[in-house]
């Protein structure tokens, strides 16, 4: 797998990820350091760490470098391992080279903390 840091985020960049909250009213502003793993066929995969900067109770909004498009699924977990999900892509802002995302969870996360 390769690795790929993204902990930190600028001004411009966030701009990306206000626009995609803006159809999402709901999203509340959060900050949880995640871990995402992307498969890509025969063993291979990518991950890259970054930050839920929203939520709401389905849905993630995070900033990533990853080649990720609409309808990609992903694995995101937290540090502790307390949140742990799939996700797929559902809507994307594209800034400097880097993505804001927007991600439906694919099934009801144990210990979320929005409730819907």
């Amino acid at each position: 797998m390769r690795q790929v840091e993204n902990l930190e985020t600028s001004t411009t960049e966030k701009s990306g990820i206000q626009r995609l909250v803006e159809l999402f009213p709901r999203a509340t502003p959060m900050r949880i350091l995640i871990s995402l793993t992307v498969s890509r066929g025969k063993g291979q995969g990518l991950e890259e760490n970054s930050a839920i900067e929203y939520g709401t109770d389905k849905m993630v909004f995070f900033e990533s470098c990853l080649p990720l498009e609409l309808e990609d699924k992903f694995h995101l977990q937290n540090s502790d391992g307390s949140v742990e999900a799939d996700a797929f892509v559902v809507g994307l802002h594209f800034m400097g080279g880097r993505r804001a995302i927007a991600a439906r969870f694919a099934a009801d996360v144990r210990n979320w903390i929005l409730e819907g």
